[in-house]
């Protein structure tokens, strides 16, 4: 199955200061029929005006991925971290038993980023932060986040792992059984087996054994587990591959 969401159908959202595209039913937006992906609870695709953001506000039990592709972005928590996030770089939260922050826009140009929230393996851990540069490479996958950082990235207390690619060859992808794949497409014109993503779209991907990504495009690849049991990914040391290993 290959379900593919052009970007005009998730659910908008904007409110002043916030321009919002939410992926899965998130805040006053409610689909009972879109809750989440596997472990996959919330893909906000958001912009966030100059000279305002999003203030204090709790979370727990939640492990949060902030992926920033223009503008800098400003992060204090009340564990103690705080600094600037900007293009190339990947932010990972564990709000964990819980955890208060900020994100903010303090220039007057807009910031545009991908938050992305998962369900944790385990509830009530010690909350953490992480934050690591990364460079898209032109011959295979860049890791920006994996399971306790086994494959690269920062870690991720969940059996995911997020990669993105950019690259004009064309790249067969497995599945290992039990396993989905959502994709997002950053940039540029790519396609998955055949059907074009734009900017914006996204595609939902069960129960296949393999897929093949054509186009010059970003495309932001999460490989997670969609049944208890779920093989490993084929990414992570030890992970299982399919019939046609994944070609990187």
């Amino acid at each position: 199955m290959i379900d593919i969401r052009r970007k005009d159908a998730h659910h908008r959202m904007r409110a002043g200061w916030l321009d919002a595209r939410w992926h899965f039913s998130f805040d006053r937006y409610y689909d009972p029929q879109n809750l989440s992906f596997g472990p996959l609870r919330v893909f906000n695709d958001d912009v966030i005006d100059g000279e305002s953001g999003f203030p204090l506000h709790p979370h727990r039990d939640m492990e949060i991925v902030t992926l920033l592709q223009g503008g800098v972005l400003t992060h204090y928590d009340t564990t103690g971290n705080e600094g600037e996030i900007r293009p190339g770089d990947v932010q990972k939260m564990s709000a964990g038993s819980g955890i208060r922050h900020s994100e903010l826009n303090l220039g007057k140009e807009p910031v545009r980023l991908q938050q992305i929230w998962f369900l944790p393996a385990q509830q009530g851990i010690r909350p953490s932060y992480a934050q690591a540069q990364y460079q898209v490479t032109e011959d295979g996958l860049t890791v920006v986040a994996s399971p306790w950082a086994a494959a690269g990235g920062v870690p991720i207390y969940q059996d995911v792992v997020m990669t993105l690619s950019e690259r004009t060859a064309p790249l067969t992808y497995g599945l290992p059984r039990g396993r989905g794949l959502y994709v997002y497409a950053v940039s540029g014109d790519s396609a998955v087996d055949g059907e074009e993503l734009r900017p914006g779209d996204a595609a939902r991907i069960a129960a296949v054994e393999r897929i093949r990504l054509e186009g010059g495009g970003r495309l932001l690849l999460i490989d997670l587990p969609l049944v208890d049991g779920a093989a490993r990914s084929a990414l992570l040391p030890g992970g299982e591959q399919t019939a046609e290993e994944t070609s990187v």
